[in-house]
């Protein structure tokens, strides 16, 4: 399984281990859920990084608890690309509605699912600071997993 620090190349080598937790998570609630997005894994896309940003970060799941539907993001990690981070008013103009929000869900092995909604992880972004990959991509540790923060949901509202 890999993290959110691998090459793309080695993300697209084997399943997404944030989208195994979070399928995991889902059925031990009993919730609902869609596969949306594109899946690197099934089915690569060559040239994928020349597709316009808004198709190349559909959500990846409609979650549904039966109490709420949501449309979802996964994240294998805390990790934030600024470029997700530009495109985040976009995001919600797109993909949320109030009666199906656009959440994160944040999934790391070994620690609970955070689900946030996006003005939360903007929040978050902006008390964090820039970092770089080695391919030069600019991302920011939200620090999810380093203690609790106010904000997030747990699905079971």
């Amino acid at each position: 399984m890999y993290t959110g620090n691998d090459s793309y190349e080695d993300r697209c080598s084997i399943k997404s281990t944030g989208e195994i937790l979070f399928e995991i998570y889902c059925q031990r609630n009993g919730y609902n859920y869609t596969r949306l997005g594109f899946d690197e894994n099934a089915d690569p896309i060559r040239n994928f990084s020349n597709i316009n940003p808004l198709l190349r970060n559909l959500p990846d799941y409609i979650l549904d608890t039966k109490k709420e539907l949501f449309v979802v993001q996964v994240k294998g990690s805390d990790n934030f690309k600024k470029k997700e981070f530009d495109l985040l008013p976009l995001f919600l103009e797109w993909y949320s509605t109030s009666k199906a929000p656009l959440v994160y869900a944040f999934c790391k092995k070994g620690h609970p699912i955070k689900l946030l909604f996006p003005e939360k992880v903007m929040e978050l972004y902006k008390n964090s600071v820039d970092q770089k990959w080695s391919d030069g991509v600019v991302h920011r540790s939200l620090k999810l997993f380093e203690g609790e923060n106010d904000g997030h949901f747990t699905g079971n509202n």
